[in-house]
Order: structure tokens, then C-alpha cells, then sequence
């Protein structure tokens, strides 16, 4: 099978450790992939990982042109607020191994993807209009972009004071961690790992900076509920992940409904291939487990030179 892994910060070379997570989430999954006898597609300006064929962009319009290939399936990973309107793109051509353009739509408007997910059950931090009274004390709460990738543009702040384009929810203290899981086209879901993500906090800020995957926790059937519900209201299919704060409950903070930086980590602790369990949850004959052994622990520092042994400049 011919499959395209259309991957947009690597390809647009966009620079930073958002190129970088991007090109080690590209390698993963095209490494995996031509594993299982398959081969892959995927767009670039110039640098090359080492699996696939590259497709040469000059420009960056030609990345929607990119997903009108001859591939027989193609994997979109893209900004949350884009990940719609290509995917509407890449289905007119190809069989999207993803989620769907109405589930990334959801899941990337952290106000509507909040709502849902509380209405669903599924306990969130709170979205918050105003500030709590002064007689109840001082509160913290999270600003957030109302679409955004991770941990960009967040801030914590004693203020409810937020931009038009931003939302405010309630700050809750606990362990930062992710879900990563599949979902079938039928609506099977099959959890893979949850991992700790290593969080800087500096000032109001916080930047994510790695992961340890797996991290085991004496909690994970309750965190593997609320995931496998969030999946199920939001109709999550493919691969996806869903960042929680463990405290008193899992709170789920963000849901990504698209491959994450987790796969880095994922790909080396688990016997079977990524890339066959998404093409299992397309066309059928998934996995009902996964076997994971051992602990692998990256951080984004390392990424350079994850990226490096693989990467080679494409000559013209």
C-alpha cells in the first residue's frame, strides 16, 4: 500500500522544536510504516528522514497540492486549526487514516471541545466567565489560546482577564500526564500508553518538554474511562491523545485527534507497529492489546539529535 504521511512542520521547515517534534513524529511513523512492507509518501522543502520517498514543495501552497497524491491512504499532522480544512482536502483524494474534518473541528475549540466534553460527563476544568469572590480566597486559573497546539500561548494567572481569541478555565493542581490510544472505524477503542509529560513552569508560563512513556500509574483505569468516553463524545478515530491533570479526578485539559509527540516514545516500548495499528483501525483486523515493555524517556532537547541521525539534505 501506498501511504502519505503529510507531516506540516517538517515539511514547511517551519524551524524550531515544533520542526523538530515534527520530524521525529514523520520518521516514527514512516520507519514504521515501510516495516510492515508499505510505502510512504511525504511532503518536504529539502530535508529527508530516512524511510519513505520525499516529495519536493517550493512553495508552501504546495502542501494542500501535496494531498492530492496517487497514494492509496495519507495521515495528515497538522496546527489543530488547520487540521479541518486539509483533512476536507486529503478525503476528496484519499482514504484519511484520522480523524475526521468534523471530529478535529471539535476537538481543536477548546470552548466547544470543553462543552462537549462535560456534557458527556467527562470531567474538565471548568470554563470560567468571571472572577471567584474575594471572601473565597485567591484562585488560580489557566489562559489558554481557544485553538492552539499544547502548551503554546498558556499561561497561569490570578486574573480572569482574557484576549478575544483566548478562554479562561479553573486551575487545578496535579500530575501532568497523556492518554495515548486508537479507535477503530467501528468505535473499538484500544488503549496504548499514559505517559508523563515533563512540564517547565516559569513565571505565568509553562512549556512542555518531554515525556516518560509509560508511566505507570495505580490509576489507569480511571483515567482509561474518562479517555474512552472523551473518545466516544468527541467521535475520536485513528490515532489520538488526551493531555489530563490527575488530582482528586483526571481532568482532561486538551484533546489532540491526530498522531502526538508520544509516538516517539510509544514506537520503542511497544512490540507492535504503530503504523499497523492504523491502518487497522481504517480497514479492519486491530489489535484488541497491545504488550508494552520497558520505559523510554525523551526530552525536546534531544530531539536535534534524534533528528540529525536521520535527517539528509535533499540535493536539487
Amino acid at each position: 500500500m501506498k501511504i502519505l504521511i503529510a507531516e506540516y512542520a517538517s515539511a514547511l521547515g517551519l524551524g524550531g522544536t515544533c520542526e523538530l517534534e515534527g520530524r521525529a513524529m514523520l520518521a516514527t511513523l514512516a520507519k514504521s510504516f515501510a516495516r510492515c512492507g508499505h510505502e510512504v509518501l511525504y511532503p518536504t522543502f529539502g530535508l529527508t528522514i530516512a524511510a519513505g520517498r520525499p516529495i519536493l514543495m517550493k512553495s508552501e501552497e504546495d502542501f494542500e497540492s501535496v494531498l492530492d497524491s496517487d497514494a492509496d491512504a495519507g495521515l495528515l499532522i497538522a496546527p489543530d486549526g488547520m487540521q479541518p480544512h486539509l483533512l476536507e482536502i486529503l478525503e476528496r483524494h484519499t482514504v484519511n487514516l484520522g480523524c475526521s474534518p468534523a471530529a478535529a473541528r471539535l476537538a481543536a475549540d477548546k470552548l466547544l471541545c470543553t462543552r462537549a466534553l462535560a456534557l458527556a460527563g467527562v470531567p474538565v476544568a471548568e470554563i470560567v466567565d468571571r472572577p471567584d469572590p474575594v471572601e473565597k480566597g485567591c484562585h488560580r486559573y489557566v489562559v489558554k489560546p481557544r485553538t492552539g497546539c499544547g502548551s503554546e500561548g498558556v499561561r497561569i494567572t490570578s486574573l480572569t482577564k482574557a484576549g478575544p481569541e483566548e478562554i479562561v478555565t479553573r486551575y487545578h493542581e496535579g500530575l501532568h500526564l497523556s492518554a495515548s490510544f486508537m479507535v477503530s472505524r467501528e468505535g473499538f477503542f484500544l488503549p496504548l500508553t499514559i505517559n508523563r509529560q515533563l512540564i517547565d513552569f516559569s513565571g505565568e508560563g509553562m512549556s512542555y518538554q518531554g515525556s516518560q512513556v509509560p508511566y505507570n500509574t495505580p490509576r489507569a483505569d480511571e483515567i482509561w474511562a474518562e479517555a474512552r468516553k472523551a473518545a466516544a463524545a468527541l467521535g475520536l478515530r485513528g490515532y489520538a491523545g488526551i493531555d489530563f491533570v490527575l488530582g482528586e479526578r483526571p481532568w482532561a485539559v486538551d484533546v489532540n485527534a491526530r498522531p502526538t509527540t508520544s509516538i516517539i516514545g510509544i514506537s520503542r516500548v511497544m512490540k507492535e507497529e504503530i503504523g499497523e495499528l492504523i491502518l487497522g483501525a481504517r480497514f479492519g483486523g486491530m489489535a484488541e492489546k497491545v504488550t508494552v515493555e520497558g520505559e523510554y524517556v525523551f526530552r525536546k532537547m534531544d530531539l536535534n539529535s534524534l533528528c540529525k541521525r536521520d535527517n539528509n539534505v535533499l540535493r536539487t
